[in-house]
């Protein structure tokens, strides 16, 4: 279960799905917004894959601690930030607020 600082991961999917529906217009903003997703991703994915392997070279395992780690704290808090300014940004893209954008 979730701390009551932290919130529900599940509400987010809830309202997502309570939501109205995309409408045709909305499409070109769907696929910048998978495409966005897709560039953040591969980066990512990319820096960690790196980061993994120099760690693992310089005899720090790294993997596993990764896997098994729950942020708490100062760290918790920086990605609770980061992951609100990620969903700004996508929700920015899929809905602007200019709708000819």
């Amino acid at each position: 279960m979730a701390a009551p600082s932290e919130p529900d991961p599940r509400a987010a999917s809830r309202a997502a799905s309570a939501g109205p529906s995309l409408h045709p217009g909305q499409l070109d903003h769907l696929g910048k917004a998978l495409l966005h997703l897709a560039r953040e991703l591969w980066v990512v994915r990319d820096r960690l894959a790196v980061l993994e392997a120099v760690l693992e070279e310089r005899g720090i395992p790294v993997t596993q601690a990764i896997q098994d780690f729950q942020p708490s704290g100062e760290i918790g808090e920086r990605l609770a930030r980061e992951r609100a300014r990620f969903t700004r940004a996508l929700v920015a893209i899929l809905a602007p607020e200019d709708p000819a954008a």
